[in-house]
């Protein structure tokens, strides 16, 4: 297939540009420019315009945007890059006929529930409880809207805490000093997706992915593994 890859120069971005042009033709898009890797396209998703442009001709598109961590309080824009560029997304997917989005979501669409709740793919409503939880919420009901009243495929991946495990550093290349039920290795991560890509009959799924004893209790990873014939490659010895 032809891949248009967002966010494709970030933390996971760069992990799936790797695995993902294994098998399929990918157009890496970031505001940043993407190193060692020759179809590139530099550019922004709150540019609506040059988004469809860049996305004219591309089978599926696989959606790792991730504003920093820092940048979801009132000043900050991450906000409007998680919302604003995921409803540009799917805009220009639907213009564009894509068949599959593949969206890189996470746990905290289930944040403002209790610790002790079980996660699972279709615990509903989702719940936040900070600023960036509604904004990957409101990347699902973006997502969930499209695909009921334009029919687009869609998987959403939920990870928790994305770590590079070799280099012991978070999304943000802040040191991990331990390990705790939600750490996945961003390669795991970008697995997940290409799974999620190539997966036959999905209409709207969402899909929990852990790599730790803890995870597994919380949350349905076995439903995901079954389903997508995933799971992870690097695993972390951390409970609840």
């Amino acid at each position: 297939m032809k891949i248009l890859l967002t966010g494709a120069a970030g933390f996971v971005g760069r992990a799936a540009v790797n695995i993902l042009s294994q098998d399929h033709e990918v157009t890496a898009f970031d505001i940043r420019p993407v190193d060692d890797y020759d179809n590139a396209v530099q550019g922004d998703v709150l540019d609506y315009t040059k988004l469809e442009t860049v996305m004219a001709g591309h089978d599926a598109v696989v959606n790792t945007i991730m504003a920093p961590n820092s940048s979801y309080g009132m000043d900050g824009p991450g906000f409007d890059i998680n919302v604003r560029g995921m409803f540009n997304l799917l805009e220009a997917a639907r213009v564009c006929q894509v068949e599959r989005f593949v969206h890189t979501s996470s746990g905290a669409v289930h944040g403002g529930y209790p610790e002790d709740t079980f996660l699972t793919y279709d615990l509903y409503p989702l719940k936040a409880g900070s600023s960036y939880d509604l904004s990957k919420l409101l990347q699902e009901e973006l997502a969930r809207n499209y695909h009921e009243q334009h029919g687009l495929s869609v998987a959403c991946i939920r990870p928790w805490g994305i770590i590079d495990s070799d280099e012991m550093v978070t999304t943000d290349g802040q040191p991990v000093n331990g390990f705790y039920y939600g750490s996945i290795d961003r390669r795991d991560v970008a697995s997940a997706l290409k799974c999620a890509l190539e997966a036959p009959d999905i209409s709207y799924d969402c899909f929990y992915i852990f790599a730790t004893p803890g995870g597994y209790k919380k949350g349905d990873v076995a439903r995901t593994e079954r389903m997508l014939g995933w799971e992870p490659v690097y695993r972390f010895d951390a409970d609840l």
